[in-house]
């Protein structure tokens, strides 16, 4: 038995791999990690054998976590104070409004509150299904609505910012 899930593995990441490998081909926003889920996903439909054992989840909150802690060096702290008002407003405000948004996605919806505060929270989509998943929250519903976000960020943001800056 334990060969079997081994073996199933593997498989799921090297199709995870592949579809890593596709998804920074086609440049897709975050491609790795899209495709890495898209390839998976449909690879688990077709054969339900996709299989990745709990303890990676932990694995992979610890590297997610040091990649993070990466991005801190003594300029990013000497940095902080011209940036410390704007940061408080905007993690006020992005809180205060996620917090409602997943309170009325639940309300109209019907979908768990827990799902649909980590679904409609700021973050990296990695980070927070990962998150998600270790508060109980349905993970692969938060990983679907934050790759949709990403998605019109990454499409819609660009035009919304350019039909700005031409009436500034």
């Amino acid at each position: 038995m334990e060969e079997l899930m081994t073996a199933k593995f593997i498989t799921t990441l090297l199709v995870g791999a592949l579809g890593g490998l596709v998804g920074i081909k086609l440049k897709l926003p975050a491609g790795a990690l899209f495709g890495a889920m898209l390839f998976t996903a449909v690879y688990n439909l077709i054969t339900d054998a996709g299989y990745v054992p709990e303890q990676a989840n932990t694995v992979l909150q610890i590297v997610i976590g040091a990649t993070i802690g990466l991005n801190f060096n003594m300029s990013t702290i000497r940095g902080l104070g011209s940036v410390l008002l704007a940061s408080v407003i905007m993690v006020v405000g992005l809180m205060i409004f996620s917090v409602l948004l997943g309170l009325i996605i639940s309300k109209v919806t019907g979908m768990d509150l827990m799902t649909a505060l980590f679904s409609s929270s700021p973050g990296g989509l990695a980070n927070i299904v990962l998150i998600s998943d270790a508060y109980g929250a349905q993970a692969h519903i938060v990983a679907l609505m934050h790759t949709l976000r990403l998605i019109s960020v990454v499409v819609f943001m660009p035009i919304i910012v350019k039909a700005i800056s031409r009436f500034l």
